[in-house]
């Protein structure tokens, strides 16, 4: 039973997305013809959309059953991952407080056809990947220190 479905699943997904990818060339070929083209696009753009959406549940519905698993198997384990998920919390939460949301002059935001409201939603953001960027390249830096050390 569980073979026929795993079967049937990738069934669908080999026939969803050769469907996508030929839209997405049908869009390319009837680009001339505006509602054609439009409703290629809509299948091929839709087809993507879903197929993310469907990744990021599968992806944190495993995540989720695993972490749940491992708390009956073994709690204490499990809380660095709960612990490492409250600091990238912090540390999201804290960059985005830091941002201040002005460092971009409200012209540009105009010209480009932005909200100026989200000005510090995208400062924190870049914080935040310095941040991780420089904390990767710390644990990478004392990886190799501690391996020549020993």
């Amino acid at each position: 039973m569980k073979n026929d479905l795993k079967k049937i699943y990738w069934i669908i997904i080999i026939i969803w997305g050769t469907l996508a990818s030929i839209c997405s060339l049908l869009y390319a070929a009837f680009f001339e013809n505006a509602s054609l083209a439009q409703i290629f696009w809509n299948l091929s753009y839709w087809t993507v959309v879903i197929f993310i959406a469907l990744s990021i549940v599968s992806a944190l519905g495993f995540a989720l059953s695993f972490i749940v698993k491992g708390f009956i198997d073994n709690p204490k384990n499990q809380m660095k991952i709960i612990i490492a998920f409250v600091a990238m919390v912090v540390l999201l939460v804290a960059t985005y407080l830091l941002a201040s949301g002005t460092d971009i002059p409200v012209e540009l935001f105009e010209k480009t056809g932005s909200n100026y409201g989200n000005s510090k939603l995208i400062g924190g953001s870049l914080y935040a990947v310095y941040a991780l960027m420089g904390g990767v390249i710390i644990a990478a830096l004392y990886s190799e220190i501690a391996k020549k050390l020993k």
